[in-house]
């Protein structure tokens, strides 16, 4: 079955539409649980956040969403002209030609899913929680503001609390003008908050610490953290995901502000080595769900449109 991929300007930001067997798929990406467009203009609707109380008849769940490359020059020579040139493509085409991830920090060939690993190790349950500050300065609106205050709160006690009770422990926050002034014990230097250099240093831990990113909902990193097939430790999660469980996929505190039960969880881990029931538990899923090998096998068997 051949494939065309065109630019269409009626498909708004944030957004992608497929079009299979007559029936038409829309990928909703944003990171807001408000809909990019009408659930009923398609057959159907996968929503990366996607509350509980949304989820009916034809909306699904994206699950976490996370970037990652696989056979990108392939894609490339798919692409016509006027869509591989266009002005809103210009950064990933870049990253998509630096091969070796030499000139841009999220280059294809730094995301290229081969590069991931093919197994779970074991490293002794030591943790990792690399981080940033958002400035609440930047965002007129009163409800952002506080958002961005209580997880800025949250991701700098976080950091400061892991590394005071354990030793086997590396946290950061990447370093911008907020962090300097506010957190500069914590700052990261720039041969760590490298894309290239991060996901290398995370191959070799096993508990990831993660918490909602933008509008309150999971961001890329609980997606990066399964893929490595790490344990996960979370804020509470607020959005649909399929077959995650918790105490069996992540193990979460119990509120936005909770960054001291954060010890409790990772020492519930590091019992008996249950971090590696949960390593092993979050690979198999990420195999299932966000490898591309199998990301849209799922969605054409939830739109029973698969051989």
């Amino acid at each position: 079955m051949g494939t065309e991929i065109v630019y269409n300007p009626k498909i708004k930001y944030n957004s992608a539409k497929l079009t299979v067997q007559n029936k038409t798929i829309l990928f909703d990406y944003s990171d807001d649980t408000k809909f990019i467009d009408a659930s009923d203009n398609f057959d159907y609707y996968f929503k990366r956040s996607l509350l509980k109380k949304d989820q009916s008849k034809n909306v699904y769940p994206v699950n976490f969403n996370v970037p990652l490359a696989y056979k990108s020059y392939q894609l490339l020579l798919k692409l016509n002209n006027d869509l591989l040139f266009h002005k809103f493509n210009r950064t990933e085409l870049g990253r998509a030609l630096d091969v070796f991830g030499w000139f841009t920090n999220s280059g294809h060939g730094t995301l290229d899913i081969k590069n991931y690993p093919k197994k779970v190790s074991d490293f002794g349950g030591n943790i990792i929680y690399y981080t940033r500050l958002w400035n609440p300065d930047n965002n007129p609106n009163p409800d952002e503001k506080e958002r961005r205050t209580l997880q800025n709160e949250f991701r700098i006690n976080a950091c400061r609390i892991l590394k005071k009770e354990f030793k086997n422990v590396e946290v950061g926050l990447y370093a911008d003008d907020l962090s300097n002034k506010i957190a500069s014990d914590l700052v990261l230097p720039p041969s760590k908050s490298n894309k290239k250099s991060y996901l290398k240093k995370l191959s070799k831990f096993n508990i990831g610490i993660a918490d909602d990113g933008l509008k309150n909902t999971p961001g890329w990193k609980i997606g990066e953290y399964l893929l490595f097939g790490k344990s996960v430790v979370t804020t509470p999660l607020n959005v649909c995901i399929d077959d995650f469980y918790e105490g069996v996929n992540y193990s979460k505190v119990s509120s936005r502000s909770a960054y001291n039960e954060l010890p409790d969880k990772i020492e519930r881990l590091l019992e008996n080595k249950n971090y590696l029931k949960m390593c092993e538990a979050n690979f198999i899923w990420s195999r299932n769900y966000i490898h591309p090998k199998n990301y849209l096998s799922r969605i054409l068997k939830v739109a029973e449109l698969s051989e």
